[in-house]
C-alpha cells in the first residue's frame, strides 16, 4: 500500500469558534471499558442499556490497563502563579539542570500563560523547559531542540492545549525549514482540538526524531491522527482517544530519521499506552453485507462522529496504529480497544517488531495485521471480540485475529537483518523466523490466517517500494529491475523454488515478491463461540471463525501459471502451526481462495501432508480444488464445542 505522504499547513493565525463538542462528556465514553458501541455500530452490538435479547454479550473478557481518566495522568505540577522565567527548585514547577532532576540537559525554565498564543520557533529557545499553567491554552507551539512541554495540576484545574476547531493543523511541532529538532519531551497535556490532514498528525507531524510523549490525554483531533511517531521515539502511558484516523503512526515525513534499510523510521517503544475510539471519520468505509440488512453502513456509530471531520476519502488506512517502513518497534503492555478498524497494523516493509504483554479487545477489524513486511514476533498478547465488522464486511474472506499477509521471514537471499542503526541495540530482531506464540484469542471474527496474494509484486504498479531481501535498495531486487526481468522468471515444479534466469542472472521469481514464509504458529489458545459473535453462522458470515493459509490463482506474468504460486506458500516456504489448543468450532482455509473444499477438515488441516500430492495434481491445479493433508497443527488439540 503507498505510503501516505502529508505536509502539514504553515502555520497560521485563526478565529476561534464555540467548542462543538465537550472534553469532559467524551472521556466519559472512554474512563471506563465499553464493550458494546451502540445499536447502529459495526457488528450490531448494542450500546449500554440497549442490549437486545437475540444481540450477544461478551463474557469473561479481559480489560487491559486503563490509562483515560485515571491517575496516572495527572501532573504531579501544581504550580499556578505568575507566568515568566523561573528558576529550577521553584516550588510545583518541574527541576531542571542537574543529574536526578526532571530535566537533566536543560537549561531554562519558562512558565507560558493561558490564553490565545501561538508560539513560533523563534520565539521559542532549545534546551528549555516550557510550563503551561493549568487552564486551557489554543493555539501551538514549534519546538527546539531538547525542549519539553509540560502541564499542571492546581485544584482539579489541568493544562489543556487546544485547537479550539478554528483551522490550526497540529498542536506541537517543529519548524520544519530549520530541520529535525529532536530529544522533545511532552508531558501532562491534554490536547484536543485541532484538524491535523488526513494521514498527518496533531503531534509532530513532522516526525522529528527522540521525542518522548507520555502521560496525555490526545483526543478529538479530526481528520487525522492524534500522533505522528519519529525514529527513537517512545509513546508511553498516553490517552489516544477518539481522534479522525488513528491513535498514532509512524513513518518519516522528512529525510531525517530514516532507517538505511527499511526508510522509515527505526527503534521506537510504544508502551502502556490506552489507545481507543480512534477512526471517528471512517476512514475504513462504508460497508455492505445485504443478508444483514447493511447497504452503505458506516461502521462508527453517531454518537461517536466528528462534525469537524469535513469530507474524507476512505483508504482503508485507519484503526488503533499503523507503521509504515519501520525496523525495531516494540509494542508492549498498550490496552488497544474499540477502535474502527485494527487495533495494530504494519504496512510496507517494515522489519524486526515486536508485540507483546497487549490486550486488544472490541476493534472492529483485526488484532493485528503484518502486510507486506519482514521479522515480526507476536507473543503473550490477549486478543479478544475484534474483527466483527470487518468480518460481516466481507463475509466469505477470512477475517483473523493475526492476519499476515505477504510477511514472515527471509532465509533465501540471507535473511532481512536487525536494525542496522546503534540506537536499535534494545531492539529485538527475527530474521530466521517470525513467531506467533503463546496468545490467547477469545471469540474474535477468526483465529489466526496467513494470505499471499499471487498478484503482488516489487513493480505490480501498486507500490513505489521493493523488497528488502537481498540488501534491499542496495541489492538487486529494484523496481527497474524486477520489473525488467520478472517476464522471463520462473519456478522449479519439483522444488518450487525460483530458477535463476535474467539478466543478471537471479533468482527473480522469489526475490521480487513479498513472502509470508518462514512463520510459526504455536502454543496459542483459541477460545470461539459462535453463540457470542452477532450473526456469526453460515448464513449471514460464512468465513466467520476462520484461520488457515491460503493464496490465489494469479492473473500477471510470471504468477498466472495455475497452482504453483497456491503450492509454493501451502508446502515450501516452511509455515508451520503447531502445540495449539482450539476450543470451539474454529475452522480452516487452504491452499487456495476459490477451493471448492474450504473449509477443510480438521483431519485435512492436519495429515501428513507427505502422503498427498500437495495439490500438484493436474487435476488440483486446473480446478482450483484440493483437500490436502496440510500437515499443520501437529500436536495441537481441537474440540468442537466451546
Amino acid at each position: 500500500m503507498k505510503i501516505p505522504w502529508v505536509r502539514r499547513a504553515g502555520f497560521r493565525s485563526y478565529v476561534p469558534y464555540a467548542l462543538a463538542v465537550i472534553l469532559v462528556l467524551a472521556l466519559a465514553f472512554v474512563g471506563v471499558r465499553l464493550f458494546n458501541h451502540d445499536t447502529t455500530n459495526s457488528a450490531g452490538r448494542a450500546s449500554p442499556g440497549t442490549q437486545t435479547p437475540e444481540t450477544p454479550t461478551p463474557v469473561n473478557i479481559k480489560t487491559g490497563k486503563l490509562v483515560c481518566g485515571q491517575p496516572i495522568l495527572r501532573s504531579p505540577f501544581t504550580y499556578n502563579g505568575p507566568a515568566g522565567s523561573y528558576r529550577s527548585g521553584r516550588a510545583g514547577l518541574p527541576t531542571y539542570g542537574r543529574p536526578g532532576s526532571d530535566f537533566p540537559n536543560a537549561t531554562a525554565g519558562v512558565i507560558i500563560p493561558t490564553g490565545k498564543n501561538d508560539y513560533s520557533s523563534f520565539q521559542l529557545q532549545p534546551d528549555t523547559v516550557y510550563y503551561l499553567l493549568p487552564g486551557v491554552h489554543v493555539g501551538n507551539f514549534q519546538a527546539n531542540t531538547n525542549d519539553a512541554f509540560v502541564g499542571g495540576l492546581s485544584q482539579g484545574t489541568k493544562t489543556v492545549l487546544t485547537g479550539n476547531y478554528s483551522g490550526l493543523h497540529w498542536a506541537i511541532d517543529s519548524n520544519f525549514t530549520d530541520g529535525n529538532q529532536s530529544g522533545v519531551t511532552v508531558e501532562y497535556l491534554t490536547i484536543e482540538k485541532f484538524q491535523p490532514n488526513g494521514n498527518s498528525a496533531t503531534v509532530n507531524p513532522d516526525s522529528n526524531t527522540d521525542w518522548t510523549i507520555r502521560y496525555n490525554t490526545i483526543t478529538l483531533n479530526v481528520p487525522g491522527a492524534g500522533v505522528l511517531m519519529g525514529a527513537d521515539g517512545i509513546l508511553r502511558d498516553n490517552c489516544l482517544t477518539l481522534n479522525g484516523q488513528y491513535g498514532f503512526q509512524s513513518f518519516a515525513v522528512n529525510q531525517w530519521g530514516q532507517d538505511s534499510l527499511t526508510g522509515g523510521p527505526y527503534n521506537l517503544m510504544i508502551e502502556g499506552n490506552e489507545i481507543s475510539y480512534n477512526d471517528t471519520c471512517d476512514f475504513e468505509g462504508l460497508l455492505d453485507n445485504p443478508k444483514v440488512g447493511w447497504s452503505k453502513h458506516n461502521p462508527v456509530p453517531p454518537r461517536y462522529r466528528n462534525s469537524r471531520c469535513g469530507t474524507v476519502t476512505p483508504d482503508g488506512n485507519e484503526g488503533g496504529f499503523k507503521l509504515w517502513r519501520t525496523n525495531g518497534v516494540t509494542v508492549k503492555d498498550n490496552y488497544i480497544h474499540d477502535n474502527w478498524g485494527p487495533a495494530a497494523w504494519a504496512d510496507t516493509d517494515n522489519a524486526n517488531t515486536t508485540y507483546t504483554g497487549n490486550v486488544m479487545t472490541g476493534n472492529d477489524g483485526g488484532g493485528i495485521i503484518e502486510e507486506i513486511s519482514y521479522n515480526f514476533s507476536i507473543t503473550g498478547n490477549y486478543l479478544a471480540n475484534n474483527g466483527w465488522a470487518a468480518g460481516l464486511g466481507n463475509p466469505g474472506f477470512p477475517q483473523a485475529a493475526i492476519y499476515i499477509s505477504e510477511s514472515g521471514s527471509d532465509q533465501t537471499f540471507g535473511g532481512v537483518p536487525a536494525c542496522p542503526e546503534a540506537s536499535c541495540s534494545g531492539q529485538r530482531a527475527y530474521s530466521a523466523r517470525s513467531v506467533i506464540s503463546g496468545n490467547t484469542l477469545v471469540d474474535n471474527s477468526g483465529s489466526v490466517f496467513l494470505w499471499q496474494n499471487s498478484n503482488r509484486f516489487c513493480s505490480d504498479g501498486s507500490d513505489d517500494v521493493c523488497t528488502l531481501v537481498g540488501g534491499g535498495t542496495s541489492g538487486p531486487f529494484t523496481l527497474s529491475a524486477c520489473k525488467a526481468n520478472l517476464p522471463s522468471a520462473s519456478i522449479n515444479e519439483t522444488r518450487y523454488v525460483g530458477n535463476i534466469t535474467g539478466s543478471p542472472p537471479r533468482d527473480w521469481w522469489d526475490g521480487c515478491r513479498w513472502r509470508t514464509e518462514n512463520v510459526t504458529i504455536s502454543h496459542n489458545t483459541i477460545n470461539f463461540n459462535p453463540a457470542n459473535i452477532t450473526n456469526c453462522s453460515q448464513k449471514y458470515w460464512p468465513a466467520c471463525g476462520a484461520g488457515g493459509m491460503f493464496s490465489e490463482y494469479g492473473s500477471v506474468v510470471p504468477y498466472d501459471r495455475p497452482g504453483l504460486a497456491l503450492t509454493q506458500l501451502s508446502f515450501f516456504q516452511d509455515n508451520s502451526w503447531f502445540d495449539n489448543i482450539y476450543n470451539g468450532p474454529s475452522t480452516f482455509y487452504a491452499w487456495n481462495q476459490g477451493n471448492g473444499y474450504n473449509p477443510v477438515s480438521w483431519a485435512q488441516w492436519t495429515g501428513n501432508a507427505a502422503k498427498g500430492q500437495q495439490c500438484r495434481s493436474a487435476h488440483s491445479r486446473s480446478s482450483g480444488f484440493c483437500t490436502g493433508p496440510f500437515g499443520q497443527d501437529a500436536r495441537s488439540t481441537y474440540t468442537s464445542t466451546p
